[in-house]
């Protein structure tokens, strides 16, 4: 099992259901950098929280160090990760029961 599915997984089970979880996290082009920092796309997170987590709001910080809040979550955003090389993802997500 990955370290980061083992961690969601730990988070998941200390909350109550419909309890809440905000969640920061490199965000951009899919890759592991440094052998132990790993970058993620939105995509697969989503992915990772289907059946466990609903989520409530999308915003991030780009690669400049704006923040761009509640941010819509299109099929294009999914696919590119809104073009991002090294941003922060920051997911409100709500426990499924």
């Amino acid at each position: 099992l990955f370290g980061y599915v083992a961690g969601l997984d730990g988070l998941r089970k200390l909350l109550r259901p419909g309890g809440t979880l905000y969640l920061s996290l490199p965000i951009g082009r899919e890759r592991v950098e440094f052998n132990g920092h790993r970058v993620f796309s939105i995509g697969s997170m989503l992915k990772l929280f289907e059946g466990k987590f609903e989520l409530g709001d999308f915003s991030y910080v780009d690669d400049e160090g704006a923040l761009h809040e509640s941010v819509p979550l299109t099929a294009e955003a999914l696919e590119g990760s809104f073009g991002l090389e090294y941003g922060c993802g920051i997911f409100e997500l709500r426990k499924l029961s």
